[in-house]
């Protein structure tokens, strides 16, 4: 091998070890857009419930100032509420701030408390019957953050499949160990997935959501995040679907 080729080698190697870590950054940057971005598809709903929350406290004081023996009742109502919505806060701030990339141990109950939470809305507001059957000692060894994001997605999802339906509105959350894996399943009652689709499920970009100039509707890339999230952390997602009878997804991860 001549100098030259030896140079040229080495000069290539350079450039593929720069555009390495480059696709490393832009995948770091994609995540983290993505995080916001999901924050911002709750934007109204964890909206409305930060206003349930403030008004009446807002009213209250206003009262107590008018009548200075609802003092007490006031003060506790403000109380009660700044708790409420520092915990909505907390959440969501859980979810948009990257966490660190390594595995953790993480509780699977409190990880779902967590991003309900985030979510702000009592899922009853909606007339929808949550299900949770999942152990209080069920831990797994991943990354934590991602599994939220994961998690939350697949809620949102399963919440805006129910909606969209009429009569009883429920969705089901469970985990489990099994062998040498966990397996967390979110179902829905929803309208199902239609075959044709459940082979593009996964892909970017592909969605079923309309957009119109009142809904901007999905850009495909909340499935598609959550199947490169749960590979990376070495496991694998699936769903089963039929039209009319809702779907199922599973998450399965290394125990």
């Amino acid at each position: 091998m001549t100098t030259t080729t030896r140079t040229r080698t080495k000069t290539h190697r350079q450039k593929l070890q720069g555009l390495r870590n480059e696709v490393h950054v832009l995948r770091r940057q994609l995540r983290a857009a993505h995080r916001l971005a999901t924050v911002g598809t709750m934007t109204a709903m964890v909206s409305h419930e930060l206003n349930n929350i403030l008004t009446p406290v807002a009213n209250y004081a206003q009262l107590a100032q008018k009548n200075p023996s609802l003092s007490d009742k006031a003060i506790a109502r403000a109380a009660e509420g700044g708790q409420r919505a520092t915990s909505i806060c907390r959440a969501i701030l859980d979810v948009a701030v990257e966490g660190p990339a390594e595995s953790v141990p993480v509780n699977i109950l409190a990880l779902v408390d967590g991003t309900l939470a985030a979510m702000a809305r009592d899922p009853a507001k909606d007339g929808i019957q949550l299900n949770l059957d999942v152990p209080a000692d069920l831990t797994v060894c991943t990354r934590r953050t991602e599994l939220q994001q994961v998690l939350l997605n697949l809620l949102l999802n399963a919440r805006s499949a129910v909606l969209a339906v009429e009569g009883p509105r429920r969705i089901h959350l469970s985990a489990c160990r099994r062998g040498r894996y966990v397996l967390l399943t979110v179902a829905d009652n929803g309208s199902g997935i239609d075959p044709r689709h459940k082979d593009k499920l996964f892909e970017p970009f592909f969605t079923t959501k309309p957009r119109s100039e009142n809904d901007s509707g999905g850009y495909g890339l909340g499935l598609a995040f959550c199947r490169h999230a749960v590979e990376a952390m070495g496991g694998k997602i699936t769903v089963e679907s039929a039209p009319g009878r809702g779907a199922t997804f599973t998450v399965r991860l290394p125990a």
